[in-house]
């Protein structure tokens, strides 16, 4: 783990001092992230009280999260079926391939036998 940092962040128009072992720059885009998603709540114009805002917008935060983890289930998912479909494809290959160097030297012992015939 390496040194913890402490970094002064403006959410909502409130200065927190927030600590963690994650770089400042990153603790920062947290707090931007936030605070987008206070400026999208409020440019809905809704005439809530500040608890409700609250919650709507640890909701949007929520569904974002589970929303990036479907995403991310579903990408490893087509990694391990891609990762299958290309294994298979190489055993494919080399199947092929072998066959190809039976029949290649098929081939050429004809050829030979051709040659001593023609001789």
């Amino acid at each position: 783990m390496g040194e913890k940092k402490v970094v002064e962040v403006l959410i909502a128009g409130e200065k927190y001092r927030l600590g963690g072992y994650e770089s400042t720059e990153y603790m920062h885009r947290i707090a931007a992230y936030i605070n987008s998603k206070y400026d999208e709540i409020e440019a809905q114009n809704l005439h809530i009280n500040s608890d409700m805002k609250d919650v709507l917008i640890k909701f949007n935060i929520a569904d974002d999260y589970f929303k990036a983890k479907s995403e991310l289930e579903q990408l490893k998912k087509d990694c391990e079926d891609t990762d299958k479909l290309l294994f298979n494809l190489k055993h494919e290959l080399a199947n092929v391939k072998d066959k190809l160097d039976k029949e290649t030297e098929r081939n050429r012992e004809l050829n030979d036998k051709l040659n001593r015939f023609r001789r």
